[in-house]
């Protein structure tokens, strides 16, 4: 079947108009093109729509049985259109972001507020999720695009740069580390480590520095979570090797950050979203707004 969105708007216009050149003018077009526009419809469907008359014409009863359809396809075609525009236009739509946890409560909040300050007919939804988590997710369509590290190339992920931080020692205010400025690796060989979990992106950084300068390296507890680790560092537990920005949450539970140098190692942090796979306006947006500030903070 080869229907125009044409054949059906002359048809509607001549049915409710009840004359050819009156639908024609309302339409904007010549009396003949109308006419064939209802011939080209009429031996598409196979039956006759229009009763023609001399100067009038009315509808047949196939005719007045199909009008409330033909008038039903434009309208959700007319709907249909007009989301996808509202959708380009960022008039609506939605995003879900996932973030790993620490930088969910520090980096992410502000941008997205920015980006909803701008485009307040969008629906954001954070997923804060374990690093390892962020993948998966990614690659099962759970989520638009994530804020995270890549621990090793992905065929199925592409990464935008966004910043890079450093990784500190995190220890009680009251530790004998805790008042000075830098802390070697090395220094850490006497000290009850907290790590992340094993599949964690973060705990292979930390390991192969670790394992270079402390061969016996074995830690005492493996958490899923950095803002449990800080909960365990502030209980007097241990110590942690943890992001940068994880000490915007450490201040506020009695615990403080060190520079951890010989050397100083940074992990990237960055845009993912799946690979060969577009993305809504909506999400092509945020992820413009999360790239422009990382520029403007780096």
């Amino acid at each position: 079947m080869n229907i125009t969105l044409r054949q059906l708007r002359a048809f509607i216009a001549v049915a409710e108009l009840g004359q050819f050149n009156i639908a024609a003018r309302n339409l904007h077009l010549t009396q003949s093109a109308v006419s064939i526009l209802i011939r080209d419809l009429e031996t598409e469907i196979g039956v006759r729509l229009f009763d023609r008359h001399t100067r009038m014409v009315s509808l047949t009863l196939v005719g007045q049985e199909f009008l409330p359809q033909a008038r039903k396809i434009l309208k959700d075609l007319e709907l249909a259109v007009g989301d996808v525009r509202d959708n380009a236009m960022l008039k609506r739509g939605q995003v879900t972001v996932a973030a790993a946890i620490v930088l969910a409560a520090t980096i992410v909040p502000p941008i997205i507020a920015r980006f909803l300050r701008m485009y307040p007919e969008i629906s954001v939804n954070i997923r804060d999720m374990p690093e390892e988590q962020i993948t998966p997710a990614l690659k099962r369509h759970e989520v638009d695009i994530a804020v995270g590290t890549l621990s090793e190339e992905d065929p199925e992920i592409t990464a935008t740069a966004l910043l890079r931080d450093k990784l500190m020692l995190v220890c009680r205010d009251d530790h004998r580390f805790a008042k000075r400025k830098s802390v070697r690796w090395a220094q850490l060989k006497d000290e009850t480590l907290i790590t992340l979990a094993a599949s964690n992106p973060l705990r292979n950084i930390v390991e192969h520095n670790l394992i270079r300068v402390v061969p016996n390296y074995r830690p005492k507890y493996e958490v899923r979570f950095s803002t449990t680790a800080i909960s365990m560092i502030a209980a007097g537990m241990g110590v942690s090797v943890l992001p940068e920005n994880s000490g915007q949450l450490a201040s506020a539970v009695g615990v403080t950050t060190i520079d951890l140098i010989d050397p100083i190692v940074m992990r990237d942090v960055s845009l993912l979203q799946r690979r060969h796979h577009s993305l809504s306006p909506a999400a092509e947006h945020l992820k413009a707004a999360f790239i422009a500030s990382a520029a403007r903070n780096n």
